[in-house]
Parts: structure tokens; sequence; C-alpha cells
């Protein structure tokens, strides 16, 4: 199996608008902020945690802001718990409060007003968005967004939902992001949520021709890397890989030979594999259900007993002590 990842963390408080343009330079891109007001009653907070180029953020300014933003190379949404924000991205603008999500463009010098507002960010690398984007058929190169606000009121709790998940997930003492396996999903559930909420080109293209035939020696190259991989972060694009096939052609020969899909076989593997732990499990040796099931992937461990309990007829607390 492998180690654990560092999840690094950094905490900040400050009245120095030198000081936080510094260290937000750092963390985002480089930006000229003004305070609208007055100085004296300037004040920034941060808490931020980050691994595998998943970054989460809590922020604050207690201040009115104005700042004019170089463009942003990662993918950047901002999740509003109280206060106001204005976004122009080129011909985009977009104003959100409480409640409110708002993803930066790419590429796009940005021109923002916010007027003390409490928020939280979640930072991951474009190059995962597009690979998500790209699975629907079009290809990467062809992968854009175009607007700054979710699609819908139903897409935006979505995005509040998927950026609670991967909060939970750098939360605590011993947080399960240090789990690789659990850091990949997270980042994966960040990148899915972010092509289904935003406007982007996977809702405007025609999806490309289907795969063609594939044959099951194909399918026995996937099952193989998945059997032999299934302790490791693999991606849907790693495994189509290995099968010499197209991820679209690889999720049709799934479909076609098995009636699944690629990462429900994987998950289902990683279910077999935390099994034959428990098995093997002593709780006199400090052995437990979650952090065997976290071992494997299974971040949540209400969700992960009744998947269990599906699979295998029993709790696995019940597999476990036996």
């Amino acid at each position: 199996m492998p180690g654990r990842v560092a999840v690094e963390r950094a905490e900040m408080r400050s009245h120095d608008l030198g000081e936080v343009h510094e260290l937000l330079c750092r963390r985002y891109v480089d930006h000229r902020p003004r305070i609208l007001g007055r100085p004296d009653e300037f004040l920034f907070s941060s808490a931020s945690a980050w691994a595998g180029g998943l970054t989460v953020d809590h922020l604050f300014y207690g201040a009115t802001m104005a700042i004019t933003a170089d463009p942003f190379d990662t993918v950047v949404v901002v999740s509003m718990l109280d206060g106001r924000l204005d976004v122009t991205a080129g011909d985009a603008h977009h104003r959100i409060g409480r409640g409110g999500t708002l993803m930066y463009l790419p590429g796009v010098p940005l021109d923002v007003r916010m007027d003390r507002m409490r928020y939280q960010v979640l930072q991951f690398p474009l190059t995962a968005a597009v690979q998500a984007a790209s699975r629907s058929g079009i290809h990467p190169s062809d992968v854009r967004f175009d607007g700054m606000a979710p699609i819908s009121p139903a897409a935006n709790r979505h995005w509040l939902a998927t950026m609670a998940y991967v909060s939970r997930l750098f939360a605590g003492p011993e947080p399960a992001a240090e789990h690789p396996l659990v850091l990949a999903a997270a980042l994966e559930a960040a990148s899915a949520a972010t092509v289904a909420t935003f406007p982007n080109t996977t809702m405007t293209m025609d999806y490309a021709g289907g795969p063609g035939r594939i044959g099951p020696a194909s399918l026995r190259r996937a099952v193989a890397y998945i059997d032999a991989h299934a302790g490791q972060p693999i991606t849907l694009e790693q495994i189509a890989a290995a099968a010499g096939v197209s991820v679209r052609g690889l999720q049709a020969v799934f479909r076609r030979h098995r009636d699944t899909t690629p990462m429900a076989y994987l998950r289902r593997v990683r279910m077999e594999g935390a099994h034959r732990d428990l098995v093997a499990g002593d709780p006199a040796r400090g052995d437990t259900v979650a952090g065997i099931a976290r071992r494997w992937g299974f971040a949540a461990p209400g969700r992960f007993a009744v998947e269990y309990r599906a699979l295998f007829g029993r709790a696995p607390r019940r597999t476990l002590s036996d």
C-alpha cells in the first residue's frame, strides 16, 4: 500500500496589507490590492491546507477592497460565507453574496471588488478539470470554461456540497487527505463538480463519435491493471492507457461486457481489499474499521459500512472482531 501524503497547513492573521499581499502572491497569482476606506480598519485572516496540488483555504477580509489580478492558470472556486464579491473577467461580470459560488475564469485578468467577505477557496490544477471534461468525448484542446456562475441553483448546491466534502478531508489532526487514494478521490470529485457546475464547452459542443468495436482483450488488460494497482491512486486515463484504448472506449467495453463502469469495478476491487484486511485484522493490534477503510480510499466510515454490508452481508466491525 502507498505511504501517506504530507498535508501542509498555514495560518495568518494580519493588519499589514503588504504582508498579506506577499502571501497571496505566493499562494495564488500576482495582484494589486487597494483598501477602499480607512486603512486602519484592514484585517485579514487565512487558514489553509494543501496536498497533491489541492488547496483548501478559509479567508476573511475585514475591509472593502479593490483588487486587479493577473490571470490564473489553476482552477479557483470561491464559496461565500458572508459579505459580497463582484468580479469582472473580460466581458463577463458576476456578483455573489452569502451562499453563492463563483469560478475565476482561467487565463483572464480579473477586476475584483469585495466587501468584508468571509469565504472558502478550493484551488487545484486546471489540467485535472480539463482531463475530467475530455472524458465526455471532446478533445482536451477544445475544453474551455465560459462563465463564472453556476449553471443553476442545483449546480450551486452541488458545488457547496463538494466544497464541504473536500474541506472535511483536510480537517483534524489526522486528515483523511493524507491517504493517497482519498486525496485522489477528492481531486476527482472537485474536477467533476467543476465541469458539472460552471459553463464550459462540454455543455455546448457535439460529442465525438462512438468508440467503435472494442474486444474483450482490452477489457482483460484493464481488469488486470486495476487488480494489480487498486491500492494506488490510479486514474481512468491510466487504466485506458494500460488497456490500449481511449477513455470512451474503456467505458464502452466495461458497459458492454461487465454492465458496469471502470471506476465502479475499481471501487469493488478496493472494497474486496478492505474485506481481506478486515478478516486478517486484529483489534488488539490497533486495527480499526475506519483505518482499514481509509487505507483503501473510503474516507466516510458510515458510507463504507453501508456498502460493505450490502456486498458482504454483515457489518465491517463484525468481520474485524470475529
